[in-house]
């Protein structure tokens, strides 16, 4: 499995290849001290205003996929391989897989989600949600929708087992 988040931190880690181009587009305010990105400073930038995430992504977004087409590459034939991407209609990437999984949850959810287990404040979760496609317009896309409001983590662990008997039986 790949994740897009995971890459990212990986990029905007000391030495990562977006750190520079981030610095110089978003300045040395958005440098940690240890020499990466200082992801909330960078956050605070560019979820109140559209240009800036917009600028952002356009040094971000070509490097994770990169990565993931790098990735896709190297896959074993014949194996499952998963692209964990939040933002994967919003980029476009949604050619060349043999379906997409959207693991939706409603906003209430989300938001509950990202104060609780990422510590971030409501507006600033509601600002990041807001950045994104609406899930039910992704559920729409997407070839197979999981739902996952339960905290609970068998209830969302007995789906995707349940889809990927679905998967395995389908490719005999």
């Amino acid at each position: 499995m790949l994740d897009a988040d995971a890459v990212v931190r990986r990029l905007e880690a000391p030495g990562g290849a977006a750190v520079a181009p981030i610095a110089e587009r978003f300045g040395r305010a958005v440098l940690s001290p240890e020499g990466g990105i200082d992801r909330n400073a960078l956050a605070q930038r560019v979820f109140c205003d559209a240009g800036e995430r917009r600028a952002l992504e356009a040094i971000v977004h070509p490097l994770v996929r990169e990565a993931a087409q790098a990735w896709a590459r190297e896959a074993p034939s014949g194996a499952f391989s998963i692209f964990s991407a939040a933002l994967l209609f919003e980029c476009g990437w949604t050619e060349g897989w043999n379906g997409i999984v959207c693991v939706a949850a409603s906003e209430g959810t989300q938001v509950r989600r990202m104060t609780v287990i990422r510590g971030m404040e409501e507006a600033d979760a509601r600002a990041r949600l807001a950045a994104q496609m609406p899930v039910a317009e992704k559920a729409r896309r997407a070839t197979w929708t999981l739902w996952n409001d339960s905290d609970d983590f068998s209830a969302l662990k007995a789906q995707v087992d349940a889809l990927v008997a679905q998967w395995r039986t389908s490719s005999k």
